[in-house]
């Protein structure tokens, strides 16, 4: 299930008020509720798997602490998703920040490569790597949140807090730069025909 939820269960302002109130039923819904989008925006600025984890708990526990200086009145999503891109930068400080680890790689995958084809497919990851690192940070995590982890754009602008059309505007300039990316590439090695995929 995405984050939309269905039109029966509780919203998240109503589980937040909830929470408030020392109800840990209610805590754990919403934390099941958000934990991918969550891995998704740190994993937009760490690269180890072990510091997304850790980041991804210190963003759920200061949730916690901030609780009571939440206002219901207020959509939850938003003042998650700050909580969790401020927890991110500061882990992000002290790593080596390399987006898209494991996520480009099985498009490009095949039973027997030869060397010169490793060779390639290891340049590629590389360069698409490279220009996703350098992308906008919206950008970058609009891009993740939606052609890596396969959410909707309406998912992912509740909880950016923006509106669906910004993200496709996002997802739109993200593809876009890296198309160029990876033509450049291409150029360069004399490969006019560009990879064989299309996504």
């Amino acid at each position: 299930m995405g984050i939309e939820g269905d039109p029966g269960e509780d919203s998240d302002e109503e589980l937040a008020r909830r929470i408030q109130r020392g109800d840990r039923a209610a805590l754990e819904r919403l934390v099941r509720r958000y934990v991918r989008p969550v891995h998704t925006v740190v994993a937009s600025f760490l690269d180890e798997r072990a510091d997304i984890e850790d980041a991804a708990q210190e963003t759920f526990l200061r949730i916690v602490a901030s609780m009571d200086r939440y206002d219901p009145a207020r959509p939850f999503a938003p003042w998650l998703y700050e909580i969790a891109r401020n927890v991110a930068r500061s882990w992000s400080s002290a790593a080596v920040r390399s987006q898209l680890r494991d996520t480009v790689g099985p498009e490009l995958e095949s039973p027997t490569p030869g060397p010169d084809l490793l060779t390639e497919r290891a340049e590629i990851r590389a360069r698409v790597e490279a220009g996703v690192a350098s992308l906008p940070e919206q950008r970058r995590i609009a891009f993740r949140m939606v052609d890596i982890e396969g959410m909707s754009a309406v998912e992912t602008a509740k909880f950016m807090g923006v509106s669906s059309g910004t993200v496709r505007s996002h997802l739109h300039h993200a593809r876009r730069e890296l198309r160029a990316t990876l033509a450049e590439y291409y150029e360069a090695t004399g490969n006019e025909g560009g990879p064989s995929h299309d996504r």
